[in-house]
């Protein structure tokens, strides 16, 4: 079997990339790598005894993984560039993510890499030491712990154990082989969905030393999915509409996706007034890196890449200026706290006290708007009541309140606001606080809708999909 030069080349790009790979808590590198957390964990507090009854196993193993947890926030509480970075690095041998008949070449490519740049395999034994090294006392036996709860066959330590192995968590270094082994052992005890769901993944990728074999990855995943398990569901969909290692079935397909689909409207609908939120951001390689192919290259690269201190200077303009009363700066902050952002986690209680100042500055205590107002205040006033109404109404950062939530709502779509008509249309569709009046929802919605609000445009459609099914279908296109 042959090897091309371009695919020498590129495995050797990645494989420099992959000495430094974020996942979990893991390595750092400067002296004082575990220095802070290490405060945080005190080793006198977790002296566990896993030599008892069911019950003390599973107490033992709650200390325990309160420990590694711990850890792991005191890790991420340092999330900027340069002292605490590298805390959160692992080092591990790229060449098990490939399937096994790369992996030779992989490896050899990394040999080739390794002597010429001087990563000799005393330097790999180096990193690995480090690894362990760098972990608290307290960590390692906490982890010691789990894998002990483990041999005993205790459920949730064999998942966390498989968990530490298959991503490098908590400073472990990356044993697949380990990892499973105990997958396999939790799935043969208890027929766990998420086991069987990773074994499913084991078989059909080959990782670390597992041969690929599509028929155990089909049963394993099949398993999974007969129990609920929707990534298991989503795999097969695909499994079943591409062709992957079973005959290309589009009835089947859509019986899966259907499947997935139901349960994430069901769980979007579990939640407060108008549904869930959207899952928290999720951070893009480009978002440091810019695109494939640098900064400006790909659609999410296409402004000056902002890292973590840039960002902080950033926040502390906005925040100086909203105490100022600058308007614009404290809606600003509203949306960063309300939506959040990869280096601001969602916030609500901060985002409500933006939105009461902004309140406050642009309305009476009657709700009526202040005198002398220019447009583009008239405007963030607008904008103000609807994001008050919303939050008052969800009880985001509050107590429900849905007189309150009704007062602003109105406000909001007195001014033209879509938000606020698609609220407020809400209440009236499902009688919150007012009567139930699907005329006056529906008016509401295409009042939304009209101002190319998504939410509005959603709801206008399915309310007249029965009898208008062209203008719906029009409108969900547009959402």
């Amino acid at each position: 079997m042959r090897i091309s030069l371009s695919l020498v080349v590129w495995t050797l790009a990645l494989g420099i990339a992959a000495l430094d790979t974020d996942h979990g808590a893991g390595v750092r590198r400067d002296s004082d790598a575990g220095h802070v957390a290490k405060i945080r964990i005190q080793e006198s507090e977790h002296t566990l005894d896993i030599h008892s009854p069911t019950d003390n196993r599973q107490a033992s193993f709650e200390k325990a993984l309160k420990v590694l947890q711990q850890y792991q926030s005191s890790l991420k509480s340092h999330n900027m560039p340069g002292r605490y970075e590298s805390q959160l690095k692992t080092y591990r041998d790229i060449s098990s993510f490939f399937p096994k008949v790369a992996r030779e070449y992989v490896q050899g490519a990394a040999r080739v890499f390794s002597s010429v740049f001087g990563l000799t395999d005393r330097t790999a034994a180096r990193y690995a030491s480090h690894r362990r090294n760098s972990q608290p006392k307290g960590v390692k036996q906490a982890i010691q712990t789990v894998r002990k709860l483990a041999e005993r066959g205790h459920e949730e330590s064999l998942f966390a154990l498989a968990e530490i192995e298959m991503y490098g968590k908590y400073g472990s270094a990356l044993e697949l082989d380990l990892a499973f082994e105990h997958y396999q052992q939790l799935a043969d005890i208890s027929g766990n969905a998420t086991a069987q769901y990773m074994l499913g993944l084991f078989y059909a990728v080959g990782l670390g030393s597992t041969e690929q074999q599509n028929g155990m990855s089909l049963l394993y995943t099949t398993l999974s999915a007969i129990q609920g398990y929707i990534p298991a569901e989503a795999t097969l969909a695909f499994k079943y509409l591409s062709g992957i290692g079973v005959p290309v079935s589009c009835n089947k397909a859509l019986s899966y996706y259907q499947s997935v689909a139901r349960k994430a409207i069901q769980y979007y609908n579990s939640g407060p007034v108008m549904g869930r939120h959207m899952p928290d951001y999720r951070a893009r390689l480009s978002d440091d890196n810019g695109g494939a192919y640098g900064v400006r290259t790909g659609p999410y690269s296409l402004h000056k890449v902002v890292n973590r201190k840039s960002f902080d200077e950033l926040l502390l303009y906005h925040q100086q200026n909203a105490l100022k009363g600058d308007i614009k700066a404290s809606m600003t902050l509203v949306d960063l706290f309300y939506h959040g952002h990869r280096f601001a986690p969602r916030n609500f209680a901060l985002a409500l006290k933006y939105l009461r100042q902004v309140n406050t500055h642009l309305f009476t205590q009657q709700g009526e708007l202040r005198k002398g107002l220019v447009q583009s205040e008239v405007n963030a006033a607008a904008q103000a009541a609807g994001m008050y109404g919303i939050m008052c109404l969800r009880g985001e950062g509050q107590p429900v309140d849905t007189a309150a939530a009704l007062k602003w709502l109105k406000i909001g779509a007195k001014m033209g606001h879509g938000i606020s008509y698609n609220a407020l249309g809400v209440m009236y569709q499902a009688g919150i606080e007012v009567p139930p009046n699907r005329d006056r929802a529906i008016e509401l919605f295409k009042l939304a809708a009209e101002r190319r609000h998504q939410g509005g445009q959603v709801n206008f459609a399915l309310a007249i999909i029965d009898a208008m099914p062209e203008i719906a279908h029009e409108n969900l296109r547009k959402a």
